[in-house]
C-alpha cells in the first residue's frame, strides 16, 4: 500500500508539471482526480470523451466523477500487482490520448 501512495502521488506531480492537465482534487491514499484543459472546447464533454477513449485503448482503466460539478478523471493504485512501471505507462497512456484527442 505505501508503494501505491507514493507512486500515486508521483503520477499526479508528474500530471500536473504538464502545462495542459490540472489536479483537481489532491492524492488521498492513492485516489486523485484531474482534468485536461483544452482552449476553446468544452472541458466536461473534452474530459469524459478522454476517459471513454482512455479505457477502449484498454492499456490501463480509469473511472470519471464530478468535483464541484465539473468532470474530472480518477486515478488510483489498487490491483495488488501493480508495479511502479504500471504507473509510468500510465503517464504515457493518459498525455498521449489526451493530446491527440485535443
Amino acid at each position: 500500500i505505501r508503494n501505491h501512495v507514493a507512486w500515486s502521488a508521483g503520477l499526479a506531480e508528474r500530471l500536473a508539471g504538464e502545462p495542459d492537465f490540472e489536479i483537481v482534487t489532491e492524492p488521498m491514499l492513492s485516489l486523485f482526480s484531474c482534468r485536461h484543459l483544452v482552449a476553446g472546447i468544452d472541458s466536461d464533454e473534452h474530459n469524459l470523451r478522454l476517459v471513454n477513449a482512455i479505457n477502449d485503448d484498454g492499456r490501463i482503466y480509469l473511472t470519471q466523477t464530478r468535483v464541484d460539478g465539473q468532470v474530472a478523471i480518477r486515478f488510483q493504485v489498487g490491483q495488488f500487482e501493480t508495479t511502479a512501471a504500471d504507473v509510468g505507462i500510465a503517464f504515457e497512456v493518459i498525455t498521449e490520448i489526451a493530446r491527440r484527442l485535443a
